[in-house]
């Protein structure tokens, strides 16, 4: 029986070795590995140093070692502001990342819209309007706009004359006449006398002292 004990004493102190050499074996390895990564590390740096070196040099800026220094300390000074920097680096990344299927819906749907109005012949209508403009202002020089501004009461009078729905109504039953009827010989040249009986209608008459009451109302000052 006490030999028994004897041997898992022994069994145990055994495995408890084995744990030590596994975990200094472990230990070794881990200090091997961080030995290479900073003889890798001074190697970049140095060479980073040297060619920073260079590129000073023929730049010919020139830093003493209480520059460095005071850059170093500055640096470790901001170590946090670093840090903020690259936190909100990563929020810009992760915002551009999140906000980017939007950005690129927004420009298909903007040619889609661009695509709509050109099938609509918007854009044909405004480069005709610009067009317009520039022939009006090369008719109208400024002195013209001056002196309709001087006029404005009178432009005024026009405009709202022009926005009476009856009126509008004469003014495009006019111009359709206008545009309908022309001139004919053999339907104008008439002897006076077949004149004189056309004056005969009630239609014609009234179109008569219709223009006359116009031509006194046009004539007035």
């Amino acid at each position: 029986m006490e030999d028994l004990d004897v041997q898992i004493q022994i069994n145990e102190i055994n495995r408890k070795l084995d744990l030590l050499l596994s975990n200094a074996e472990q230990q070794k390895r881990d200090r091997e590995e961080m030995a290479d990564l900073f003889a890798d590390l001074s190697i970049v740096a140095k060479d980073a140093f040297r060619q920073t070196v260079i590129l000073l040099d023929k730049s010919q800026v020139e830093l003493g070692h209480g520059q460095v220094s005071s850059l170093l300390i500055k640096l470790l000074h901001n170590l946090d502001t670093f840090h903020e920097m690259l936190d909100l680096m990563e929020s810009a990344r992760d915002f551009i990342k999140d906000v980017s299927p939007v950005i690129h819906q927004m420009g298909l749907d903007a040619v889609n819209k661009m695509n709509e109005l050109d099938q609509k012949g918007y854009f044909e209508y405004i480069t005709a309007i610009l067009s317009f403009l520039d022939k009006f202002i090369q008719t109208f020089p400024a002195s013209d706009i001056r002196k309709m501004e001087e006029n404005m009461e009178n432009l005024d009078g026009i405009i709202h004359n022009l926005t009476d729905q009856e009126m509008l109504a004469r003014l495009n039953h006019a111009t359709r006449a206008f545009r309908e009827i022309k001139m004919d010989d053999k339907t104008d040249n008439i002897p006076l006398w077949k004149i004189i009986l056309q004056m005969r209608s009630p239609e014609i008459r009234k179109s008569l002292s219709y223009s006359l009451r116009l031509l006194r109302e046009i004539d007035k000052p």
